[in-house]
């Protein structure tokens, strides 16, 4: 029986890269898969501008990014040869492993003929880069920079201020009150115990007839 693989029905990909303030560089921070670059925007702002730093958004669709990492590079040189059109180019390089949060910062443009040429610059830009992305300037769709766009795209995530656990008073409150009466479990898998009988029954306990 031949197995017929299902067609994929997914939009496409888009990564998203983020501006906290005027003058700091966008970050990579994640993709969203969307019909169109405002569905693709507007799904951005939706997932990841949670917090009130954020003042530019910017999406490219994953087909349109080149990347590699110096190991690829020596593996797959080819890449380098990638063609395409010829004009800007955005850079991005990632630095460190350290920060999960961000892929890469963007770091600037290049004028090359080709995302192989504009990833051969970058790389010849940012030797020590653990990877180099590129995408040409023809590809981004970004949020308008004037007041009012900023203002009613990323002023009311202002409201939602990030809080630590400790701030929610009734959890903290509870979990003071159970570890002085000693009923807070040692482990994650130690079920809560008053003197010796159990808080509650695990169904697997049950005796079965």
């Amino acid at each position: 029986m031949t197995h017929t693989p299902s067609p994929d029905t997914q939009w496409p990909r888009w990564e998203v890269f983020k501006q906290d303030a005027p003058g700091k560089p966008h970050q990579a921070i994640g993709s969203v898969h969307a019909g169109d670059p405002e569905h693709a925007l507007h799904t951005a702002r939706n997932v990841f501008v949670r917090r009130p730093a954020a003042v530019s958004l910017w999406a490219v669709r994953w087909a349109d990014l080149l990347t590699a990492t110096p190991e690829e590079l020596t593996t797959t040189p080819a890449v380098l040869d990638t063609s395409g059109e010829s004009g800007t180019y955005h850079v991005g390089i990632k630095r460190t492993s350290k920060r999960s949060m961000t892929f890469v910062d963007l770091v600037g443009t290049v004028e090359a003929h080709g995302p192989g040429d504009a990833l051969r610059l970058a790389r010849e830009q940012h030797p020590d880069a653990l990877t180099w992305l590129v995408f040409p300037e023809s590809a981004v769709v970004r949020t308008d920079d004037d007041h009012g766009t900023v203002e009613s795209w990323f002023a009311p995530a202002v409201d939602k201020t990030y809080k630590q656990q400790q701030a929610y008073g009734v959890i903290g409150r509870h979990v003071g009150e159970l570890k002085r009466a000693g009923r807070m479990p040692g482990r994650v898998n130690e079920e809560p115990h008053v003197g010796d009988q159990k808080v509650y029954d695990h169904p697997h306990d049950t005796v079965k007839p």
